[in-house]
């Protein structure tokens, strides 16, 4: 099976400076926010805050990565394979060719690789766990959880260099009632999104067929609905937060949401998510910046909380994140779109 992929190779990228961190955190609270107004944030003028940002850009030091949200009945699940002794590179570079399958790590413990699934529905995750991946011969095993709620992902990460306080993606307070816009529209723009996460809006338009104001409309509810989400990605061969820990915990139901938010307010937390359909129902991931740490960050993490570790991993390798795929250096060298080439004709054509 063939899918996408554009593996155009860049060169590694320099250590993110104070000034570039800056830059990182200005665009992350809205990667899509006019040049004039990044420049103000960061004290610079506005060709000389798009000009920075090309450049790490082109280094592969950070990029915007757009995807879908758990908004429209779309299916994340958190997948664990277990693999044929010395093939976990094989599989892994099988499994990080197809679209639905946006996240590929190998990672210490009972696992071999960790997987994040972004399927349409159930029948389409059923069919990614029992063929794509029970069919190959080289799998041993394949455990799954759905992710029913996400409190804390990337796109609310900050690089710590503005005001830590503000761990909101902005928006652009949209206001007035509009129809919601169609599943096709969504999969058009994303598509478009997802090759530029900064496309002009006459790109977005000429996606959609239709005006540039109503692309800019329709675009601003997508992101303000969080059913297309973005953020700013670094390079992992950086050395700001080298390593990240994965923590599986099991916290009473009556008390997950609020351990969840606390969880989700810690600055090195990357990821929390509610689990359903399996033996946890918390799962965390976040940054270390040594190995040494990782004591004490789990330690801080289920502090006062009424919250155990059932199992804990450590991120050996991403070789995909978020569509982005990433060789053994750790560099950025390719993607592979959630939407696909036939998912955006057919979209254009509804």
């Amino acid at each position: 099976m063939m899918f996408d992929m554009d593996l155009t190779r860049e060169q590694p990228a320099a250590a993110l400076s104070d000034s570039d961190l800056a830059l990182i955190d200005a665009l992350q609270r809205d990667p899509r926010a006019p040049w004039a107004e990044v420049g103000r944030a960061i004290g610079v003028s506005a060709p000389t805050a798009r000009r920075r940002w090309e450049h790490l850009e082109s280094e592969g030091t950070a990029w915007i990565t757009t995807y879908a949200g758990m908004t429209d009945g779309l299916v994340a699940a958190l997948v664990q394979v277990r693999c044929r002794p010395g093939t976990s590179d094989a599989v892994a570079a099988v499994v990080q060719r197809h679209p639905r399958i946006v996240t590929v790590s190998a990672q210490t413990g009972e696992r071999d690789l960790g997987l994040i699934v972004f399927a349409s529905d159930l029948p389409g995750l059923r069919c990614i766990l029992q063929r794509d991946l029970g069919g190959n011969e080289d799998v041993l095993g394949v455990r799954s959880s759905i992710m029913t709620r996400v409190f804390r992902d990337g796109s609310h990460w900050r690089a710590g260099a503005l005001d830590p306080t503000d761990r909101s993606p902005a928006t652009r307070g949209l206001t007035g009632a509009a129809p919601r816009p169609t599943e096709a529209a969504m999969l058009a723009i994303l598509g478009a999104l997802e090759r530029d996460g900064r496309a002009p809006t006459a790109t977005i338009a000429s996606a959609l067929g239709t005006g540039d104001a109503h692309a800019r409309r329709t675009l601003q509810r997508l992101l303000e609905s969080r059913r297309i989400v973005q953020r700013i990605d670094v390079t992992l061969d950086q050395p700001h937060w080298p390593h990240s820990l994965a923590l599986w915990m099991v916290v009473p139901a009556s008390q997950l949401e609020d351990a969840a938010r606390r969880i989700g307010e810690l600055p090195e937390t990357r990821l929390c998510a509610a689990l359903a359909g399996g033996s946890s129902n918390l799962y965390v991931i976040a940054w270390l910046r040594d190995l040494q740490d990782a004591a004490d960050v789990e330690a801080a993490i289920v502090r006062d909380l009424p919250a155990r570790v059932i199992d804990r991993s450590l991120v050996l390798h991403y070789y995909k994140r978020l569509g982005h795929v990433f060789d053994d250096a750790r560099r950025r060298v390719g993607q592979v779109p959630w939407v696909a080439a036939d998912d955006r004709d057919a979209a254009l054509e509804r």
